[in-house]
C-alpha cells in the first residue's frame, strides 16, 4: 500500500513522465549559455523541477473535482481516484512551491521572477476564476510550450555566462516550437474530430527546424559528437519500434517528438557527466 502511495504521489508531482520535459529544456538552456559550473546547472535543474512539481500539484487539486466524473487516462488524477488526499497533496504543493522560491532566491533575481512568472502562468491557467488551460493549445498535461521557455531562460539566466538576446532567440524558439508541435499532435491525437489547420502545423514545424539548425550548427551549444550521439540513439528507437508492431498507430507522430526528446535527454546527460568530471578537475 504504502509503495502504491508513492507511485500515487509521483504522479501527482507530474513525474516520471515529465521528467525529460524538464531535462531537455535545463540541460539545453545551461550549455546554451557555456556553464561552466556543475553546482549552478544542477541548482537550475532543481529550481525547474520545482517549478514543474508546483504547476503539476495545483493542477490536479484544482481539476480534482470534474476529474472525479470524467477522468484522463493520459493523466490520472490520484486525488479523485482517492489514492492521496487533499491534505496531502496541498503540502506537495507547499514544498514544491518553497523549494522554488528558495532555488530561484539562491540563483539571483532574473530567476526570482521567472519563477514567479511560472507561478503566475499556473494560476492563469488552472485557477477556477480564469482556466486558460480550458482552451485546447493551453492545455497542460506533462508539457507546455510556455513553461519549456521558462525552463530554459531559468537555465540560461542562473550561469555567470549570458548569450546575447540574439543567441537566445534561437534555442527559445527551438523549445517552444518543439512543445507546441507536440500539444497540436496531442490534441490531435485525443480528439480526432479537431484538426489543426495544415498551415499552422506545417509553420510550426518549419520555425522549430530552423531554430533547430541555427542553434546546433551556429550556436554550438554542444560538441558535435553529441549531436551524433543524439541522432544514433534516435535511430536505434527508430528501427526498435519499426520491429514493434504496437508502435504502429495512428500516435507516430507524437511518437516521434518523444524519441527526439529522449534521445536529446540521454545525450545532454551524457555531456552533462563530462562537466560535472571537469568541474572537478580545475
Amino acid at each position: 500500500m504504502k509503495q502504491k502511495n508513492r507511485f500515487a504521489y509521483l504522479y501527482l508531482l507530474g513525474l516520471p513522465e515529465g521528467l525529460p520535459f524538464v531535462l531537455f529544456c535545463s540541460l539545453l538552456g545551461s550549455f546554451v549559455s557555456e556553464a561552466s559550473l556543475f553546482f549552478t546547472i544542477a541548482l537550475s535543474l532543481s529550481a525547474n523541477l520545482a517549478i514543474y512539481c508546483f504547476a503539476q500539484a495545483y493542477k490536479h487539486i484544482s481539476n480534482a473535482p470534474q476529474d472525479t466524473f470524467s477522468p484522463s487516462t493520459s493523466d490520472p488524477n490520484p486525488i479523485s481516484h482517492g489514492v492521496i488526499s487533499l491534505r496531502t497533496a496541498r503540502i506537495g504543493l507547499y514544498l514544491a512551491l518553497l523549494t522554488a522560491v528558495t532555488t530561484a532566491f539562491l540563483l539571483g533575481l532574473n530567476n526570482l521572477i521567472l519563477t514567479f512568472s511560472a507561478v503566475l502562468l499556473t494560476l492563469a491557467l488552472f485557477h477556477s476564476n480564469i482556466r486558460l488551460s480550458d482552451h485546447l493549445l493551453l492545455g497542460f498535461n506533462h508539457r507546455h510550450f510556455l513553461y519549456a521557455g521558462i525552463f530554459l531562460l531559468n537555465s540560461i539566466v542562473a550561469n555567470r555566462v549570458h548569450p546575447s538576446m540574439t543567441e537566445m532567440l534561437f534555442p527559445l524558439l527551438l523549445v517552444t516550437c518543439l512543445y507546441l508541435v507536440y500539444r497540436m499532435e496531442e490534441v490531435r491525437a485525443s480528439l480526432p474530430q479537431h484538426q489543426t489547420t495544415t498551415f499552422w502545423r506545417f509553420f510550426f514545424i518549419s520555425i522549430l527546424l530552423i531554430s533547430a539548425v541555427i542553434t546546433f550548427t551556429l550556436l554550438e551549444p554542444l560538441p558535435l559528437w553529441i549531436i551524433a550521439l543524439w541522432a544514433f540513439l534516435a535511430s536505434v528507437q527508430l528501427s526498435i519500434s519499426f520491429t514493434n508492431q504496437a508502435e504502429a498507430n495512428p500516435h507516430r507522430y507524437l511518437y516521434l517528438l518523444r524519441i527526439f526528446e529522449i534521445s536529446g535527454v540521454i545525450s545532454f546527460l551524457v555531456y552533462f557527466i563530462f562537466v560535472f568530471i571537469n568541474t572537478f578537475k580545475r
